[in-house]
């Protein structure tokens, strides 16, 4: 009898336990309401830009960039040289047989430069072409356009990614410059102006519309027949620029500084844009209007860049080379800097 109670007591222990250890299992991790994970955090780190060796000739000259600074360009003799910014190597466009370049620019938003080619033997002609700095790869555009003498000279070009409207500035004389416009079935046309003594063209960049300064009269005129700008508060008016919003961005000129900014549509009365100051004033040359509408101030004096509306100040080592809408690019002792906008 009492060994029988033994196994009775052993088996009621060994279901207690089990029972037990069954409830414990479900109440510690099946109905568990909170859950603990260990969080690892991973921190990349941007790499560091390191400077390259370029060798820009003391000769060069129409020194450019690309919009985001990658390719930068010269003229050295009767060639253009392109120097890409992330390896340091330099690229020949060499002009067609018998051709000398007369003037290039590069697209707002693109890799691609657009160059006006004069051929030696056929003076009075220009070509367009088209160059893709990423591809290097030239192509024809118009290579039989019959706007020009053998006295004029290709002054501006101004390319619209949108419409793809190619606009020319041919200066004839030091009194006499043209505006035309090559549209996308290369049809060219010459642009109806207020004054044949023009200043500064810049097209708009979502539209099909050229603003240019009117030197005779000291205006910002439009090819928009139904745009009229009248500024009251500025006598000397100079084109900065223009963004992807369509804004326009006009400098009050005194003494040779622009002292204030003038920015809106076109379409806007101009009483009603905005405006700021440029604090101790600065050469146009000295001021970059992004695609973004942010207006940048060079001091090459303090080696610093300043983003007007927000006084956000950027420092750069040597000398600038030009101010992109990414970065500034500069050089010090042979070397190609590159610095990113606070």
């Amino acid at each position: 009898m009492i060994k029988a109670l033994k196994h009775v007591s052993i088996w009621i222990v060994i279901s207690l336990v089990i029972q037990f250890g069954a409830l414990y299992y479900v109440d510690k991790y099946y109905l568990r309401t909170e859950t603990k994970f260990k969080i690892s955090k991973m921190v990349t780190k941007a790499p560091q830009k390191e400077a390259i060796s370029i060798n820009i000739p003391a000769d060069a000259n129409k020194i450019n960039a690309s919009y985001d600074g990658k390719f930068i360009s010269y003229c050295e003799g009767q060639s253009l040289k392109i120097l890409d910014a992330t390896s340091g190597q330099v690229k020949e466009v060499v002009p067609d047989k018998g051709n000398k370049i007369l003037f290039y620019n590069w697209v707002s938003d693109r890799h691609r430069i657009m160059i006006a080619e004069e051929p030696e033997e056929n003076s009075g002609k220009i070509q367009l072409k088209a160059y893709d700095a990423a591809k290097s790869i030239k192509n024809n555009i118009n290579d039989n356009i019959t706007w020009s003498s053998s006295s004029s000279t290709v002054d501006d070009i101004q390319i619209s990614p949108a419409t793809n409207l190619i606009y020319v500035k041919v200066k004839r004389n030091s009194y006499k410059s043209e505006i035309y416009e090559n549209n996308v079935m290369n049809e060219v046309t010459k642009i109806d102006t207020t004054s044949s003594k023009i200043g500064n063209i810049r097209i708009i960049p979502n539209k099909d519309e050229l603003i240019y300064e009117d030197l005779s009269s000291n205006r910002i005129v439009s090819t928009n027949d139904k745009v009229s700008m009248n500024f009251s508060n500025i006598q000397n008016p100079v084109i900065l620029g223009a963004d992807d919003d369509n804004d326009v961005f006009i400098g009050n000129q005194v003494n040779g500084l622009i002292t204030n900014i003038y920015y809106g549509k076109t379409e806007t009365p101009t009483s009603e844009w905005q405006s700021l100051v440029v604090p101790g004033g600065a050469e146009p040359d000295d001021l970059h209007v992004t695609e973004g509408g942010i207006i940048y101030k060079n001091d090459s004096l303090k080696g610093q860049v300043t983003a007007l509306k927000t006084n956000q100040m950027t420092s750069y080592k040597g000398t600038l080379i030009k101010m992109t809408d990414k970065e500034i690019l500069s050089q010090e002792s042979g070397k190609l800097l590159t610095t990113d906008y606070k």
